[in-house]
């Protein structure tokens, strides 16, 4: 091959998921939240309809991991991260909603007393109730990280030929 051949020919461009650090983020916080949710559907504490329902979340946020770092893609598709957005918010609000549930049930504390029947509950609810805090933390990260790149997506300028 000739040098003139050499200078016309465009080097391959690979796209990298290292190459955009925000779409880097996104997909490190849906991983976690896989990571997470796999991880509390494989302790099976909670009994096994809580383990299944933990597993189908973890298997809920795969196709937009999947998505995120393929490396076919240079850009994910907005509709991918807006599953992403939309999975998240929704995960999020269901944490938020079981907190209640993981706080022990069977009676009534009053000015930050248990009750007799809830001590016990109540103990191991704390420690739950921290971790389901963290999965919360993670699916607000990742739904404002989505957010971000929604908006960033719409402002880049668009090529058009003259």
């Amino acid at each position: 091959m000739s040098a003139a051949g050499a200078a016309v020919a465009v080097p391959a461009r690979t796209p990298r998921l290292l190459g955009d650090p925000l779409r880097g983020a996104l997909a490190l916080g849906t991983g976690v939240s896989v990571v997470l949710h796999a991880q509390m559907a494989l302790g099976g504490t909670h009994g096994r309809g809580w383990s299944v329902l933990m597993g189908l979340m973890a298997v809920l946020c795969l196709p937009c991991l999947v998505a995120l770092v393929r490396p076919a893609a240079v850009h994910p598709a907005a509709g991918t991260v807006r599953m992403a957005l939309g999975t998240a918010l929704a995960m999020a609000l269901g944490h938020v909603l079981l907190l209640p549930l993981m706080s022990g049930v069977g009676g009534h504390a009053q000015h930050g007393t248990p009750s007799a029947g809830t001590v016990p509950a109540a103990a191991g609810g704390a420690a739950h109730g921290a971790g389901v805090l963290l999965v919360v933390g993670v699916e607000l990260a990742v739904a404002v990280l989505a957010v971000v790149w929604l908006r960033r997506s719409e402002r880049r300028p668009v090529c058009r030929p003259v």
